[in-house]
C-alpha cells in the first residue's frame, strides 16, 4: 500500500511561484465582487460553546441584518478539518467525517458538500484581511451547526446539531477535572514562560479624563455647572496606585478616592503571610450575611490570600468598578437580564450580596459609553472551587473607616479538615446604630459591639450541607442551616435562620417585634420547552416569623428570554404583611439590531391598585463618519412628569465629543456638552497617546515581532521588522490589533490580576519558511501598566530526500517509510511517510542538531535493515537541505 503526497521542493518553486501569481488574479476578482456600500460594522464577540468560551475576542462584521463570520478562525476554534485560502478565495475540508467533505470557491459562488455543488449570494461571503467571512445563516446550512447571536450581550453562541469532537474533548477534561485529575488544569495552562515586571516607585499613569458643561433653565432662572472627572492608574510606591478626582463650580473642594495595593495570583505577598491581594486607602468593606451591611466609602486597609477570581463569601459575590461618567452598565446572571446601573459621582457601580447556587454562577457586566463603545467583563464562579484542600488555611482581614467616622472590622477563615468537609470563623466589630445615645440611667451606649462566628460546610457529589452560628458579644445567638442542591436544571437553595436570646445586628434591627425565624427557597435554572426558546427562571420565596407570632411573607420571580434579538426580563413580588398585600413588577427589554439599540423598562402595580408607575424608552443608532444619534422618554404615571431627551455624539479618533439637550413637562429645559479622552504612553517611543475609550483600568501590551538571526531573544540593529503579525489571547480568538511596520501592535483591555497568555499566530507570517521561536509567553497585566513583550521569528527548514530499497536488481524508491527527526534528548520532534515513490518531505524544522532516521519500530516490525542514522544540521538561514536519502533492505532469512 503506498499512499502519495506531493513533492515540494526547489525543483518546484518556480510552478509554486506561478501558482501564487494565479491566486493573486483570483483574489482581485473577488475583492472587486464584494458589494461596495458603507463601512461593516466590526463586532468583538464572546464565542460559547456549552458551558465552555473558545473566545473572548471572536472578530465579526455586521452587515445590515446578516453578521459575517471568519471561515479559518472559526474552523480553528471548533477544530474543524477545513484549509482556509483567502488569497485564491477558496477553502476545503472535511465535515465530521472525510466522507462529508467541504469545497468552496468564491470567485464562482460555489460551494460543494459531500459532493454535492450549490450556488450563493455573493454578498453572503466575502475575504475580508486575512479571512474568508461567510454569513452566519448560510454557515449554518452548510454545518450541522446553529449561530446565536445575542447582541445586547456581545455573545455568539455555537449550538452543534451533531455533537462535534470538540464537544466530547471538553466533556473528558471537564470529567478529568471532577475526578481531581491535575492534568485537567494542566490542559489549560499551555506552559508559557512567565515574564514579569518589576514594580516602579512611580510611573507615567494612564488616564480618562471627562470634562462636562450643564446648563439648567426653568421659567424665570437658569444654572450652568461644569465638572471635570479624572481616573489615573500607575506604579506608585513599588505599588499598584489608583485614584479619582473630580471637581466642579459647585464644590468648595475637589472629591478624592486613591487607592494603593498589589495582587498576585502565585500568593507571594506579604511575606509569611502568602497573600493573594492586599489594598489601603479608599477600600470596600464587603458584608457579612446575618450580621454587617457593607461600606463602599472610607478607608481601611485588606489582605486575603484567597484566590483572585473566588466569590467575597461562601455563597455571596460583590461586583464592583470603575465606571466614568456617561457609562452605564447591564448586569446578565447565566444569560438573564438581572441589574442595571448609571454612572454615579463617586465613579463607581456596584452590585452587592448577589447569591450564589450549586452549579454554574456565570454574571456579565456590559458596559455601554455615551458613543455606543461597548465592551464586557465576565465573572465566572463555581461553589466547588470554594472547596479549601485539607490543610490548606484561608484568610480576609479588613479594617475600616467609614466617612462618618464608624469602625468596622472582618476577620473571615476558612479551614481544610477533610476532603469535602471545611471549617470556618469569623471575628466581625461593627458600629451601634444608636452611636452616642444615652440610655434611661443617663449612659453613653458602646461605640461598637463585636460578633463571632463558627460554621461547618460538608461538599458531596449532589450538593452542600452548611451550617454556622453567630454570636453576639452582649448576647443573643443566630443559627443557619443551608442546602444547596441541584434537581435537574435548576438549583434549588434552601435556608433556616434561627435567633435566639435578643440577637441584634445591622441585618436584624431592634424592633417591638423582632424576627425569631427565617426560611428562604430559592430556585434558579433553565426552562426548556421543544420548539420554544430557553426560559432562564428565578424564584424566591421568603417568610419571616417575629416574635409575636405574625409572618411576612415574600415571592419574586424573574423569567428571562432571548426572542428574536430580543433579550426580555420581567420580574414579579409578592408581600404579605398582615392583612396588606401588594404586588408590584417591572418589566424589561433590551434589543440591538443592525447598528441601533432599543431598550425599555415598565414599572407596573398589580395589588393593592392596578396601575402603571413609570416607562422608560431610549433608543440610539450609529450614522456613518462615527456619529451616534440618540433618543429618550421617560414618564412618571404617579407624578404626571414627562422627559424627553436627545443627543448626539461623534468619536474623533483621539477625543470623543457629546452634546445633550432635554425637556421635562415641569418646563425644565437642560443643554449639556462633555469630552471623554484617554491619555496613555507607549513605552518604545516614548511618545503619549489620546484614545476616546477609557483605558486606565484595564491592562495592556505592546508587543514587537522580528526576525532573530542569531537566536538570542533580542532584537538586534540589523534584524528586520515584522508587519503584520497576529496574535493569540488565552489560546482563544486572535486579537483585530495586527503588527505594524515598525513591527510592534497595541493589545489593550487586558484584565487586571489574571494572567494573559499571549502567542503569536504562524500563519499570519507573510513567509511560509517562518516560525516563532517561542511557543508564547504568560503575563500578568495591571492597570496604568503597558507591558513590551518581544516575538523573535526565525526561518525554519525543509528536508527531502527519498528512501530506497536494495534488492538483487538494485535499488528503487519505496513507499509508506516512515522518516523520523529526532532531537538530541532522543525525542522525535517531527515524522512523515514517503510517497509511493520514495520521496519524503519534513517541513517547519527549527534550526538546530538532529538525527534523521527511517522508525526503528517499522524496520523491526518489517524485518528490514536500516541505513545508520544520518547526522543533520539546520543553520539559523533556514537554507533547504536536499538529497538526504536514506535505504533499506531486507535482512537475510
Amino acid at each position: 500500500m503506498c499512499f502519495a503526497i506531493p513533492a515540494i521542493g526547489k525543483a518546484n518553486q518556480s510552478a509554486a511561484s506561478a501558482e501564487s501569481t494565479n491566486d493573486r488574479s483570483v483574489t482581485q476578482t473577488v475583492t472587486a465582487a464584494a458589494p461596495k456600500g458603507r463601512d461593516l460594522n466590526v463586532l468583538i464577540l464572546r464565542l460559547q460553546l456549552d458551558d465552555s468560551t473558545l473566545s473572548d475576542g471572536f472578530i465579526a462584521y455586521q452587515d445590515g441584518p446578516q453578521i459575517l463570520l471568519p471561515l479559518s478562525e472559526l474552523s480553528r476554534l471548533l477544530t474543524l478539518a477545513i484549509t482556509v485560502k483567502p488569497e485564491s478565495g477558496s477553502a476545503s475540508g472535511f465535515l465530521l467525517s472525510q466522507e462529508r467533505t467541504f469545497e468552496l470557491n468564491i470567485a464562482h459562488s460555489l460551494v460543494s458538500l459531500s459532493g454535492q455543488a450549490s450556488n450563493f449570494e455573493k454578498s453572503e461571503v466575502r475575504v475580508i484581511g486575512d479571512d474568508i467571512y461567510v454569513s452566519n445563516t448560510l454557515l449554518s446550512r452548510w454545518f450541522p451547526i446553529d449561530f446565536v447571536l445575542d447582541m445586547s450581550a456581545s455573545q455568539l453562541t455555537v449550538k452543534p446539531r451533531e455533537k462535534l469532537p470538540l464537544q466530547e474533548k471538553l466533556e473528558r477534561l471537564r470529567l478529568a477535572a471532577r475526578l481531581g485529575d491535575a492534568s485537567a488544569e494542566r490542559l489549560a495552562d499551555p506552559g508559557y514562560p512567565h515574564v514579569l515586571v518589576p514594580y516602579k516607585m512611580i510611573s507615567r499613569p494612564f488616564i480618562d479624563q471627562t470634562f462636562g458643561s450643564n446648563l439648567r433653565a426653568v421659567p424665570g432662572a437658569h444654572s450652568i455647572n461644569s465638572a471635570y472627572t479624572a481616573y489615573l492608574t500607575a506604579d506608585f510606591l513599588g505599588l499598584e496606585g489608583a485614584a479619582f478626582v473630580s471637581h466642579s463650580n459647585t464644590q468648595t473642594a475637589p472629591e478624592w478616592r486613591i487607592t494603593l495595593g498589589r495582587n498576585d495570583p502565585d500568593a507571594g505577598l506579604l511575606g509569611p503571610l502568602k497573600a493573594r491581594s492586599f489594598s489601603l486607602g479608599n477600600i470596600a468593606v464587603p458584608s457579612v450575611a446575618n450580621i454587617m451591611a457593607g461600606s463602599s466609602t472610607g478607608i481601611g486597609i485588606s489582605a486575603s490570600n484567597r484566590a483572585l477570581d473566588q466569590a467575597t463569601s461562601f455563597d455571596r459575590q460583590r461586583l464592583r468598578g470603575d465606571l466614568p461618567p456617561g457609562w452605564d452598565v447591564t448586569l446578565y446572571y447565566n444569560d438573564a437580564l438581572l441589574r442595571f446601573q448609571g454612572s454615579r459621582a463617586d465613579g463607581l457601580y456596584s452590585f452587592d450580596d448577589l447569591p450564589l447556587s450549586f452549579g454554574r454562577n456565570e454574571f456579565q457586566l456590559v458596559f455601554n459609553g455615551p458613543l455606543g463603545q461597548m465592551r464586557t467583563e465576565r465573572k465566572s464562579f463555581l461553589l466547588d472551587q470554594s472547596i479549601v484542600k485539607p490543610g490548606e488555611f484561608l484568610y480576609s482581614l479588613t479594617q475600616h473607616q467609614s466617612d462618618n467616622g464608624a469602625q468596622r472590622s472582618v476577620a473571615q477563615f476558612d479551614f481544610g479538615l477533610t476532603k469535602a468537609l471545611i471549617g470556618s470563623a469569623g471575628f466581625i466589630r461593627t458600629p451601634r446604630p444608636n452611636l452616642g445615645q444615652t440610655n434611661l440611667a443617663g449612659q453613653t451606649s458602646n461605640t461598637e459591639r463585636s460578633y463571632s462566628q463558627l460554621g461547618l460546610r460538608n461538599y458531596s457529589e449532589i450538593g452542600i450541607v452548611s451550617s454556622q452560628f453567630s454570636f453576639a458579644q452582649d448576647g443573643g445567638m443566630l443559627a443557619e442551616l443551608g442546602l444547596k442542591t441541584r434537581l435537574g436544571n435548576y438549583a434549588v437553595d434552601l435556608l433556616h435562620t434561627q435567633l435566639q436570646g435578643g440577637f441584634e445586628s445591622e441585618i436584624f434591627s431592634a424592633t417591638d417585634d423582632p424576627v425569631k425565624q427565617q426560611n428562604e427557597l430559592r430556585v434558579v435554572g433553565t426552562l426548556a420547552l421543544d420548539g420554544l426558546p430557553r426560559l432562564p427562571i428565578a424564584i424566591n420565596a421568603l417568610r419571616v416569623l417575629q416574635k409575636s407570632g405574625a409572618t411576612r411573607d415574600s415571592v419574586s420571580s424573574r423569567v428571562s428570554v432571548l426572542l428574536a434579538g430580543n433579550s426580555i426580563t420581567n420580574g414579579l413580588n409578592w408581600q404579605r404583611a398582615g392583612a396588606t398585600t401588594s404586588t408590584f413588577g417591572n418589566l424589561q427589554l433590551s434589543r440591538r439590531v443592525a447598528e441601533m439599540g432599543l431598550s425599555s423598562q415598565l414599572a407596573y402595580s398589580l395589588k393593592p391598585n392596578a396601575s402603571f408607575d413609570s416607562l422608560a424608552l431610549s433608543a440610539d443608532k450609529n450614522l456613518n463618519g462615527g456619529y451616534r444619534i440618540n433618543a429618550g422618554f421617560i414618564r412618571g404615571f404617579s407624578g404626571g412628569e414627562t422627559l424627553l431627551s436627545s443627543g448626539v455624539s461623534k468619536d474623533f479618533g483621539s477625543f470623543a465629543l457629546a452634546l445633550s439637550a432635554s425637556y421635562s413637562s415641569r418646563q425644565t429645559v437642560a443643554l449639556g456638552i462633555q469630552i471623554f479622552v484617554a491619555l496613555g504612553r507607549e513605552p518604545r517611543t516614548g511618545k503619549w497617546f489620546a484614545k476616546p475609550l477609557p483605558m486606565a483600568n484595564m491592562g495592556a501590551v505592546s508587543v514587537r515581532a522580528f526576525v532573530d538571526n542569531n537566536q538570542n531573544g533580542i532584537r538586534d540593529a540589523n534584524e528586520e521588522l515584522v508587519p503584520n503579525a497576529g496574535f493569540i489571547i488565552n489560546n482563544g480568538g486572535r486579537h483585530p490589533n495586527r503588527s505594524a511596520l515598525d513591527g510592534t501592535a497595541f493589545i489593550g483591555q487586558l484584565t487586571p490580576g489574571s494572567y494573559a497568555d499571549i502567542s503569536l499566530d504562524p500563519s499570519t507570517l507573510e513567509d511560509p519558511l517562518w516560525q516563532p521561536l517561542s511557543s508564547g509567553v504568560r503575563v500578568l497585566p495591571r492597570p496604568g501598566l503597558v507591558q513590551m513583550l518581544e516575538f523573535p521569528v526565525i526561518s525554519s527548514s525543509e528536508i527531502d530526500g527519498t528512501v530506497f530499497l536494495l534488492g538483487k536488481d538494485g535499488q528503487r524508491g519505496i513507499g509508506d517509510a516512515l522518516v523520523e527527526l529526532v532531537n538530541p534528548q532522543g525525542v522525535v520532534i517531527s515524522r512523515t511517510t514517503s510517497s509511493f515513490d520514495g520521496f519524503y518531505l519534513i517541513t517547519k524544522v527549527m534550526p538546530g542538531s538532529y538525527t534523521l532516521r527511517i522508525s526503528p519500530a517499522q524496520v523491526n516490525k518489517l524485518k528490514l535493515i536500516a541505513s545508520q542514522e544520518r547526522p543533520i544540521k539546520v543553520k539559523p538561514e533556514g537554507d533547504f537541505i536536499s538529497g538526504q536519502d536514506l535505504q533499506l533492505k531486507l535482512s537475510q532469512p
